[in-house]
């Protein structure tokens, strides 16, 4: 069986394709003692499973194409569930990371402010920090990090956090226990 190495819904990798590259450029940053950064992206309000209705569709491919614009083009942008989205940041200092946030955060207000009769998004986000020093296994990392995801969402949902956010809170942070 052969396995998609990019999303067809959103052209980005495939959570497969991801996981390919990934284990051997981390073999890379390691032996060159480089840090990676993984942001773990999921779409609230989003279905996590079954099938997507045509306009969650677009918002999919939207969310793909607003990911691509924010990020280097030597990131890896992947699809990796049907609501979450992974984005590996390589060779980047906390520094860095912390303004592509702000890149992201700022790039998600002008979408909605031009799409202003679109359903208003959100986006939860989780940062994890790949230390060069650590014999780690990505799919792991993947999990631990996708994990702490959906537990901030489902606080987000236990709150009742349904009107949208002013600008420069649409996206969260929150680093997953080791």
């Amino acid at each position: 069986m052969t396995e998609n190495v990019y999303d067809p819904l959103t052209g980005v990798w495939s959570r497969f394709g991801l996981m390919f590259f990934a284990s051997h450029y981390l073999k890379l940053l390691r032996r060159m003692k480089r840090e990676a950064i993984l942001f773990v992206i999921g779409m609230d309000g989003m279905p996590a499973d079954g099938p997507c209705e045509p306009a969650q569709e677009t918002r999919l491919q939207e969310t793909a194409r607003l990911l691509l614009r924010t990020f280097r083009t030597s990131d890896a942008v992947a699809r990796i569930e049907p609501d979450v989205f992974a984005v590996l940041l390589l060779e980047t200092s906390a520094l860095a990371a912390d303004a592509l946030l702000f890149r992201l955060e700022d790039r998600l207000v002008d979408w909605q402010t031009e799409h202003a009769l679109a359903p208003h998004q959100t986006l939860s986000l989780v940062m994890d920090r790949i230390h060069p020093d650590r014999e780690l296994v990505f799919q792991d990392v993947l999990s631990r990090t996708v994990t702490a995801l959906r537990r901030q969402q489902a606080d987000k949902q236990s709150q009742g956090e349904t009107t949208p956010p002013a600008p420069g809170r649409s996206v969260d942070t929150v680093l997953p226990d080791d």
